[in-house]
Protein backbone atom coordinates (compact mmCIF):
# COMPACT_ATOMS: atom_id res chain seq x y z
CA UNK A 1 0.00 0.00 0.00
CA UNK A 2 2.98 2.26 1.12
CA UNK A 3 4.48 1.64 -2.21
CA UNK A 4 1.20 2.13 -4.21
CA UNK A 5 0.74 5.47 -2.66
CA UNK A 6 4.53 6.59 -3.11
CA UNK A 7 4.13 5.75 -6.85
CA UNK A 8 0.94 7.82 -7.20
CA UNK A 9 2.59 11.15 -5.74
CA UNK A 10 6.09 10.62 -7.61
CA UNK A 11 3.95 10.24 -11.00
CA UNK A 12 1.71 13.66 -9.86
CA UNK A 13 5.06 15.42 -9.37
CA UNK A 14 7.55 14.25 -11.75
CA UNK A 15 5.02 13.98 -15.02
CA UNK A 16 1.74 16.30 -13.91
CA UNK A 17 4.20 19.03 -11.98
CA UNK A 18 2.28 19.14 -9.38
CA UNK A 19 3.86 20.62 -5.81
CA UNK A 20 4.80 17.32 -3.48
CA UNK A 21 2.17 18.38 -0.64
CA UNK A 22 -1.07 18.99 -3.03
CA UNK A 23 0.08 15.65 -4.60
CA UNK A 24 0.14 14.19 -1.55
CA UNK A 25 -2.90 14.92 -0.09
CA UNK A 26 -4.91 14.16 -3.19
CA UNK A 27 -3.28 10.71 -2.71
CA UNK A 28 -4.38 10.19 0.47
CA UNK A 29 -7.94 10.71 -0.44
CA UNK A 30 -7.96 7.55 -2.06
CA UNK A 31 -6.16 5.44 0.33
CA UNK A 32 -8.22 4.42 3.63
CA UNK A 33 -6.81 1.02 3.38
CA UNK A 34 -3.14 2.75 4.08
CA UNK A 35 -4.27 4.77 7.10
CA UNK A 36 -5.41 1.44 9.00
CA UNK A 37 -2.07 0.51 9.19
CA UNK A 38 0.49 3.64 9.41
CA UNK A 39 0.37 7.11 10.51
CA UNK A 40 2.48 9.30 7.12
CA UNK A 41 5.29 12.18 8.12
CA UNK A 42 6.52 14.78 5.49
CA UNK A 43 9.55 16.63 6.39
CA UNK A 44 10.21 19.80 4.25
CA UNK A 45 13.07 22.51 5.48
CA UNK A 46 10.98 24.06 7.64
CA UNK A 47 8.15 21.74 9.17
CA UNK A 48 6.77 18.30 9.69
CA UNK A 49 3.19 17.70 9.08
CA UNK A 50 1.64 14.32 10.20
CA UNK A 51 -1.02 12.88 8.80
CA UNK A 52 -3.28 10.57 10.94
CA UNK A 53 -5.86 8.21 9.77
CA UNK A 54 -8.93 8.64 12.07
CA UNK A 55 -12.23 6.57 12.17
CA UNK A 56 -15.06 7.80 14.81
CA UNK A 57 -15.22 3.78 15.71
CA UNK A 58 -11.89 2.09 15.21
CA UNK A 59 -9.47 5.05 15.71
CA UNK A 60 -10.89 8.21 17.33
CA UNK A 61 -8.93 11.36 16.34
CA UNK A 62 -6.37 8.64 14.86
CA UNK A 63 -6.14 6.56 18.23
CA UNK A 64 -5.67 3.12 17.63
CA UNK A 65 -7.96 1.31 20.27
CA UNK A 66 -6.83 -1.84 21.30
CA UNK A 67 -8.18 -5.46 20.13
CA UNK A 68 -8.83 -6.27 23.12
CA UNK A 69 -10.14 -5.10 26.66
CA UNK A 70 -6.40 -5.67 29.42
CA UNK A 71 -8.81 -6.35 32.40
CA UNK A 72 -11.60 -8.71 31.26
CA UNK A 73 -10.08 -10.01 27.64
CA UNK A 74 -13.39 -9.67 25.34
CA UNK A 75 -12.05 -8.73 21.68
CA UNK A 76 -13.44 -5.50 20.59
CA UNK A 77 -15.22 -4.30 23.59
CA UNK A 78 -14.97 -0.35 23.20
CA UNK A 79 -18.40 1.58 23.25
CA UNK A 80 -17.59 5.35 22.07
CA UNK A 81 -19.37 8.63 22.67
CA UNK A 82 -18.41 11.46 21.35
CA UNK A 83 -18.53 14.30 22.85
CA UNK A 84 -17.59 18.17 21.87
CA UNK A 85 -13.81 17.75 20.84
CA UNK A 86 -13.52 14.33 22.52
CA UNK A 87 -14.52 10.85 22.91
CA UNK A 88 -14.76 8.78 25.76
CA UNK A 89 -14.30 4.97 25.68
CA UNK A 90 -15.02 2.44 28.25
CA UNK A 91 -14.72 -1.50 28.01
CA UNK A 92 -18.70 -2.37 27.08
CA UNK A 93 -18.38 -5.54 28.80
CA UNK A 94 -20.98 -5.45 31.84
CA UNK A 95 -18.92 -7.62 33.73
CA UNK A 96 -15.75 -5.73 33.33
CA UNK A 97 -13.57 -5.50 36.66
CA UNK A 98 -16.26 -6.84 38.61
CA UNK A 99 -13.97 -9.76 39.96
CA UNK A 100 -11.25 -7.04 41.36
CA UNK A 101 -14.00 -4.10 42.02
CA UNK A 102 -12.21 -1.69 39.71
CA UNK A 103 -15.01 -1.25 37.43
CA UNK A 104 -14.89 -1.39 33.87
CA UNK A 105 -11.82 0.77 32.17
CA UNK A 106 -12.64 3.93 30.67
CA UNK A 107 -10.56 6.73 29.54
CA UNK A 108 -10.79 10.06 27.16
CA UNK A 109 -9.57 10.73 23.73
CA UNK A 110 -8.81 14.41 23.42
CA UNK A 111 -9.46 16.43 20.10
CA UNK A 112 -5.49 17.14 18.80
CA UNK A 113 -4.66 20.43 17.68
CA UNK A 114 -5.47 19.92 14.05
CA UNK A 115 -4.65 22.39 10.85
CA UNK A 116 -6.50 20.29 8.52
CA UNK A 117 -8.54 17.48 7.46
CA UNK A 118 -8.63 15.43 4.03
CA UNK A 119 -12.30 13.58 3.86
CA UNK A 120 -11.90 10.31 2.46
CA UNK A 121 -15.54 8.22 3.16
CA UNK A 122 -18.51 9.19 5.04
CA UNK A 123 -16.86 8.42 8.70
CA UNK A 124 -13.10 8.54 8.38
CA UNK A 125 -10.30 11.20 7.75
CA UNK A 126 -6.83 12.12 7.32
CA UNK A 127 -6.39 14.64 9.63
CA UNK A 128 -3.32 16.94 9.24
CA UNK A 129 -1.17 17.49 11.96
CA UNK A 130 1.53 20.24 12.55
CA UNK A 131 4.85 18.20 14.55
CA UNK A 132 6.97 21.79 14.86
Amino acid sequence: MAANLLMEVTKSVIIHGFEFAESLEHVLKESSALGRHTNILHFTPFRVTKYLWAHKEYQPWGFKLPLQCKQCGILQPWKICHLTGSYDIECKNECCGWSTGSGRIKFTIDKPAIKGEIKVEKDSRWLKLAVN
